[in-house]
């Protein structure tokens, strides 16, 4: 049985080295994401910034937050892409805008062009965050999709801690040459894998399908044959039942899970994961923890990778519904208690109180915090829009979700800031417990559990008063 097994495995090899080599685009997102933690404390010290002046608060707020504006923008030209010319073309087109980026980072003599640089950087994230899951999802059989397909946050967490590890360590213009070598790594890899067999069926082009998926499967075409037909049907029935916008709107089913979808994503973003993400080696310097900020920002960088890994292991075990009540819960506690850190910082001036006692807190606070976002709201907010809606309006569903994400997104990176000079870190920090408390609630009373149910089975629910279809006969 274990030889039967490793035969078996070493047959689907090229389907995982096609998934591994596609997810290095999602490496290129986390080392985006992770960017400025280090970046923004080189750009502060004249003698490490390759810029002749400290950017303004306001260029701060910019260099972090044009990011969203680029991760909106690019998902929409990657469609176009991946539709009319392939999946593989648009995410190696997304690795190019990655390597353009750094080499804009390793030139910057302005701010300008740091700008440029983390706009192209979001289109980048755009494009990968919206064809890896398709490329991925394509080339898999179906007992390895689920697998395969959840190694995008992983991936993305690896990217995060790259940065957090390398970063702080190395001058600004050696972070960007060895940060430049993962998308050229990622083109020059890829470039080497087959498009997928769903794309050549969808433009006729039925003989490179059938070398694409002997590729993939390690097998002859002819042993082949069923799941080459199909995909050959999944996809005419695609084209044949192409949905509308209209659709998304006037369906209760489709109503209600777009709420659903769009409600934890916004709820996502407004739990203040991405200023965390973004900034963490700075509010690990305001804090004035006894560890440093360097080191704090790997510890948190690791616990991401780990516990992302933990969601891909155990999320069909236990259901999505209860990770996403722990990851909420979770993280507004640890958001109470790093409020509470920084009001008794304000105070510890004023009244002579010591914090030597709870100088764990804030690494405590915010190890909780990514853990808790890593295990449920991070990784599920998007299997939902892939598990709730039908696949002739899943782009369409997906677009707006999207564009829900990333402008919400642009609105808490750009005022963050501002909030924070404005209102108090504390407060701050409250304020996103807040919203993550929202989210725990708005879990309990709105998301349905779609763990183990098929398509009818989730619309029906949906639905609410539908009864579930079966083809079983009384």
């Amino acid at each position: 049985m274990m030889w039967i097994n490793g035969v078996a495995l070493l047959r689907n090899k090229c389907q995982y080295l096609a998934a591994i080599l596609a997810n290095l685009s999602v490496v290129c997102t986390g080392c985006a994401m992770g960017w400025t933690s280090p970046v923004e404390s080189k750009l502060t010290h004249p003698k490490h910034s390759p810029l002749p002046t400290v950017p303004t608060d306001a260029e701060f707020s910019w260099i972090g937050s044009i990011l969203a504006l680029g991760s909106l923008a690019g998902p929409p030209v990657a469609g176009y892409i991946a539709h009319r010319f392939g999946r593989k073309l648009a995410l190696l087109t997304g690795g190019l805008l990655f390597a353009i980026a750094f080499i804009l980072f390793v030139t910057a003599r302005s701010v300008a062009q740091l700008l440029v640089g983390r706009f192209l950087q979001g289109c980048g994230i755009g494009f990968a965050l919206a064809i890896t899951p398709l490329y991925v999802c394509e080339i898999a059989t179906a007992q390895r999709r689920g697998s395969l397909g959840s190694l995008v946050q992983v991936s993305m967490t690896l990217g995060m801690l790259m940065v957090y590890s390398i970063g702080p360590y190395v001058s600004y213009t050696t972070m960007q040459y060895i940060l430049l070598a993962v998308p050229l790594l990622f083109c020059a890899a890829f470039s080497q894998m087959p498009e997928t067999p769903h794309y050549y069926v969808s433009h006729g082009r039925y003989a490179d399908a059938s070398r694409s998926l002997e590729y993939l499967r390690g097998e002859c075409i002819e042993e082949l044959q069923d799941e080459f037909g199909s995909i050959q049907r999944s996809v005419e029935d695609s084209i044949r039942n192409r949905g509308t916008i209209g659709e998304l709107f006037r369906d209760h089913a489709n109503r209600r899970a777009l709420f659903i979808c769009t409600g934890i994503i916004v709820l996502q973003q407004l739990s203040g994961i991405n200023p965390v993400q973004f900034y963490a080696q700075t509010i690990f310097e305001k804090t004035g923890t006894a560890i440093r900020p360097e080191l704090a920002s790997i510890i948190i960088g690791g616990v991401q990778v780990v516990a992302s890994m933990i969601t891909v292991l155990t999320l069909d075990k236990l259901g999505r519904r209860p990770y996403l009540l722990i990851s909420s819960g979770g993280m507004c506690c640890a958001l109470v208690a790093l409020g509470t850190y920084f009001y008794l910082e304000t105070q510890r001036v004023a009244s002579g109180l010591s914090l030597d006692r709870l100088a764990f807190l804030p690494v405590l606070s915010l190890v909780v915090f990514t853990a808790a976002f890593c295990l449920g709201f991070g990784p599920i907010a998007w299997l939902l829009i892939g598990e709730m809606f039908a696949p002739n309006i899943k782009s369409f569903a997906s677009s707006i979700v999207s564009s829900s994400c990333w402008g919400v997104a642009f609105f808490v990176l750009f005022y963050f800031s501002s909030l924070d000079a404005a209102i108090g870190t504390h407060w701050l920090f409250w304020t996103f417990a807040i919203f993550t408390a929202g989210a725990f609630l708005f879990t309990y009373l709105f998301v349905i559990e779609t763990k183990g149910l098929s398509l009818p089975e989730i619309q029906a629910q949906l639905n609410e008063t539908a009864r579930i279809i079966s083809d079983d006969k009384p």
